[in-house]
């Protein structure tokens, strides 16, 4: 209650910008939909630029058009989520039989493979592949293909890439 109170009184005064820190904090899944819904419309129905820091990058995909990702005081990236995850290897979700079997063979084919916690393989594919020759290598290879779909990255996987990959030999 004391975060809609506070909220509410910050739009009282009209602002153009409004820079909300971790908005959703403490909230119940109710309390945490309605802050989301409300800052998706501000921008569009009030002209509020809203600016939200936040360490739930789940939440901030959710309501974010654009994006800053800042590591020891350096801009990383900036733009929106869909720029962001064109800079990422597009991952295959692939749920076959003997995963361990053809993990070891995708990865030959240049897949950089992990299970999920679901089963299921994710290869990691470089640009240039293509995704349904995988599949038909898999299933020439006499693998047992359930499921095969693709998907980019979140933003979270992306933020993980570009902050350890800013970091320095040896760590912090």
């Amino acid at each position: 209650m004391r975060q809609r109170l506070a909220l509410a009184r910050c739009l009282m005064g009209e602002p153009e910008l409004l820079n909300l820190d971790e908005p959703t904090n403490g909230l119940d899944p109710a309390g945490i939909h309605e802050i989301r819904e409300l800052i998706r419309k501000l921008p569009q129905e009030h002209g509020i630029t809203v600016f939200l820091s936040s360490h739930l990058l789940a939440e901030v995909e959710q309501v974010a058009t654009h994006l800053g990702i800042i590591n020891r005081g350096k801009l990383l990236f900036q733009g929106t989520l869909q720029e962001l995850q064109a800079q990422r290897r597009e991952h295959l979700l692939v749920d076959v039989d003997r995963s361990e079997e053809a993990a070891r063979i995708l990865a030959a084919e240049g897949g950089q493979t992990e299970h999920t916690s679901g089963g299921q393989l994710a290869v990691a594919l470089p640009k240039d592949s293509d995704a349904p020759k995988i599949n038909a290598l898999l299933v020439e290879r006499g693998f047992e293909v359930r499921s095969f779909s693709t998907r980019r990255p979140r933003l979270e996987e992306a933020f993980l890439e570009l902050t350890q990959a800013a970091e320095p030999e040896g760590g912090a």
